[in-house]
């Protein structure tokens, strides 16, 4: 009986990890990655890669999500 649960989560886990996969390889993730990497470069920022990696990511996820849920 408790097959179902996990086989929905999977699944679930599965969409999540292909949309991420999406965006993070899109030129537009990539410049926008770049482009704050720079900024916080600049500003002497610790990990400026990753807090521009992790900043790139969040925006494109929060964007996605707005675009969503407008077309609804």
């Amino acid at each position: 009986m408790g097959l179902p649960v996990i086989y929905e989560y999977h699944q679930n886990l599965k969409l999540v990890v292909q949309q991420i996969s999406q965006i993070c390889l899109s030129e537009e993730f990539l410049a926008l990655t770049r482009e704050l990497e720079t900024l916080y470069s600049r500003n002497q920022t610790e990990r400026a890669s990753i807090l521009a990696f992790q900043d790139a990511l969040y925006a494109l996820i929060a964007q996605k999500e707005i675009e969503l849920s407008n077309q609804a």
